[in-house]
């Protein structure tokens, strides 16, 4: 890309930011998607003025122009990130249509890592939005043979995870593992084949113990104890892109 195509690409990931930023806010609430933005504290309409990533947020203050009230600074550090990570795939990758799909799904991971990490579930529609960005990433490589390798990389990563969820959720007599996650394993297999089970399952579950431990140490709680609740989506979102960048698909 050039500069320019570059600094469009980045500022592209930066409205996107703030879309699921939004959206992660919405969707867990019942509050549909297709409404106007508004202010949660007043309700008042925001214009174009209060919704330049970032910008808007630096330039009120943090604060809504109409009412005063403070605007969380969540939405303005996923601007950021997604802009970031629009602009890292931007350099990443010399093909455009590549750099588009592997910034398409982390923006889909990112929203369900957000969901997770909150509300304790993956939505559908942000698993659904990853599993098509691989479908096509699969036929913009246009190699046959990677179709039977990642369909049943999909099946075997799926099938390992609701097996895994019956039998924690048996031995723990209470649901272990959401479906949410079975899901999400699935598209993991489909982008990252058969060879990436292994590094997977190593990179994701470091990660899922890492935020356990983080969880028990500055959470306030004994997490993962006493029925508390522990989001493993994040981690498997962070294993997949990172594994994506610089794994088998390499």
């Amino acid at each position: 890309m050039t500069g320019l195509e570059t600094a469009f690409f980045t500022l592209l990931g930066a409205c996107f930011g703030s879309f699921i930023a939004a959206m992660a806010w919405r969707l867990p609430r019942g509050v549909t998607v297709w409404g106007r933005s508004a202010c949660p504290a007043c309700g008042h309409g925001l214009g174009v003025a209060d919704l330049l990533p970032v910008l808007s947020f630096l330039l009120s203050r943090g604060r809504c122009r109409h009412c005063g009230g403070r605007v969380a600074a969540l939405y303005p550090l996923v601007e950021a990130a997604t802009a970031l990570l629009w602009l890292a795939c931007a350099l990443w990758f010399v093909d455009p249509v590549e750099a588009l799909l592997l910034a398409w799904l982390g923006t889909a991971l990112l929203f369900l890592a957000l969901v997770d990490a909150q509300w304790h579930y993956l939505p559908d529609s942000g698993v659904t939005l990853a599993g098509l960005a691989g479908l096509l990433w699969l036929g913009w490589q246009d190699v046959p043979a990677l179709w039977a390798d990642h369909l049943a990389a999909a099946g075997l990563y799926g099938g390992l995870a609701l097996a895994l969820r019956l039998l924690v959720s048996r031995w723990k007599g209470r649901e272990a593992l959401g479906l949410g996650d079975v899901k999400l394993m699935a598209v993991a297999g489909l982008w990252l084949g058969l060879a990436g089970l292994p590094l997977f399952l190593i990179l994701s579950g470091g990660a899922g113990i890492a935020h356990l431990l983080a969880a028990r140490r500055w959470g306030g709680t004994d997490a993962g104890e006493a029925g508390d609740v522990i989001a493993f989506g994040p981690a498997l979102c962070l294993a997949l892109f990172i594994l994506v960048l610089v794994g088998p698909l390499r």
